[in-house]
């Protein structure tokens, strides 16, 4: 149990490390400015010469004088919905997708989110009037096809979309200088027919291009994607690795270092990837870069479960839970922040008391009741990582009068932990 002085020099060391994390965040953002106007300037010179060397090579729409010009007019901006698609060789039409992201990214705001869909998510194509896997729409019909499916399997309008292949990608992390990332366990597999071979060892490294590639195509026991724990939605597999990846990029452009790469960044890039994004398009993104940070970013997977439906396995959507996460990601609807309560005041029900209120109020997704590690808990508190989920749990501490505490080390299964003191009185 601890007490008061014990509790007291906990809160200081939390909010001693709140205010590191806050001159740190202040140092990265300063330095990620400087490095998104030099990089918006680049691309600017790079853009406008791959104009003038013709980009209907890449079967860009013509556009008109007029369509052409930038204007920067926060009226101008807008949710842009991309479709990002990794496949063997982009080269083959007959191709199929290794990795398909939904991108929707607001430059006025800074605000972008992610949504992995797994690779054997089974949808519905009617230009073929059958039922198949996401990745095998792409040998069908090419990005187009995989475009418009996606479109009605989501219910959303996409603008564009970007596709590369695993050369492409290679090329691109090599650029970087690599990308720092934690493997979670030792990775080895061998397939002859595929001429794939990994053997990654576990730990804190930088991957290069060619083992960044093996480290996301890699797939153990649990495959694609796997539902490991469904009482609190959480995910594992080849999708998680590279959602976690996709993140370590994401780190990795924001390091001040990498403002020496831009130049050869952007080369590698263009050549790397087929579009249908005007370059007017890119560089209106390029110019309002200075405003995504990597707290602004949301990412997840598209929710469901594994079945076998007439001998294949696939990835069957939650069309309950896949809307929610669409409002979220794309439409930017905060989704219900998950809860544990734990009983602080040592009242017996009280924690099972708060946690039928927040379920009736829909204020919180409460998946677990518990005790505190002590019923001393004058003040009811409510445990987040970041000022991210504060934000979003201001509005619940107003309402029980509760205190937020943000501890960035915390690990927890759930957004936030609300310890019921002797103040609840709802």
């Amino acid at each position: 149990m601890i007490n008061p002085d014990e509790l007291a020099q906990k809160q200081q060391e939390i909010a001693e490390r709140r205010a590191e994390k806050q001159r740190q965040k202040r140092r990265r953002t300063i330095a990620a400015v400087f490095l998104c106007l030099i990089g918006a300037a680049l691309l600017f010179v790079s853009a406008y010469v791959s104009y003038q060397r013709g980009l209907d090579r890449r079967q860009l729409p013509l556009q008109s004088p007029q369509s052409t010009a930038v204007s920067l007019e926060p009226q101008e901006y807008r949710r842009t919905h991309i479709l990002f698609l990794g496949t063997d060789d982009k080269r083959d039409s007959a191709s199929r997708t290794d990795t398909i992201l939904l991108i929707a990214a607001d430059p006025n705001t800074g605000y972008a989110g992610i949504i992995s869909i797994p690779r054997d998510t089974r949808v519905y194509i009617p230009e073929r009037d059958r039922w198949d896997r996401i990745n095998a729409v792409h040998a069908y019909g090419g990005p187009e096809l995989t475009v418009k499916t996606v479109e009605d399997f989501l219910g959303v309008a996409i603008d564009y979309y970007i596709e590369t292949d695993f050369a492409g990608f290679s090329r691109i992390v090599d650029t970087l200088g690599g990308v720092e990332i934690d493997v979670e366990t030792d990775m080895f597999y061998v397939d002859t027919a595929g001429d794939l071979y990994i053997d990654i060892k576990a730990g804190r490294q930088v991957l290069d291009g060619e083992t960044a590639l093996e480290y996301v195509r890699f797939r153990d026991r649990l495959g694609d994607v796997a539902l490991v724990n469904p009482h609190y939605e959480v995910y594992d597999g080849r999708v998680e690795r590279q959602r976690k990846f996709i993140m370590a990029v994401i780190d990795e452009i924001l390091q001040p270092s990498t403002i020496l790469k831009i130049p050869r960044l952007l080369g590698q890039v263009w050549d790397a990837v087929e579009t249908n994004m005007p370059w007017t398009t890119a560089l209106k993104f390029a110019l309002a870069a200075n405003r995504f940070t990597t707290d602004r970013i949301e990412t997840a997977i598209l929710p469901g479960t594994s079945d076998q439906l007439n001998g294949a396995w696939y990835w069957l959507a939650d069309e309950e839970r896949m809307t929610q996460v669409v409002d979220w990601i794309v439409y930017g609807k905060p989704m219900p922040l998950t809860a544990e309560v734990l009983n602080g005041a040592g009242i017996q029900g009280i924690a099972a008391r708060a946690s039928e209120f927040l379920r009736e109020q829909k204020l919180a997704d409460v998946k677990s009741v518990g005790n505190a590690e002590h019923f001393n808990y004058p003040v009811s508190e409510i445990i987040v990582s970041s000022q991210k989920v504060a934000d979003r749990a201001a509005e619940l501490a107003e309402l029980i009068q509760a205190e937020i505490m943000i501890d960035p080390y915390r690990e927890q299964q759930v957004d936030i932990t609300i310890i019921i003191g002797k103040n609840f009185n709802i």
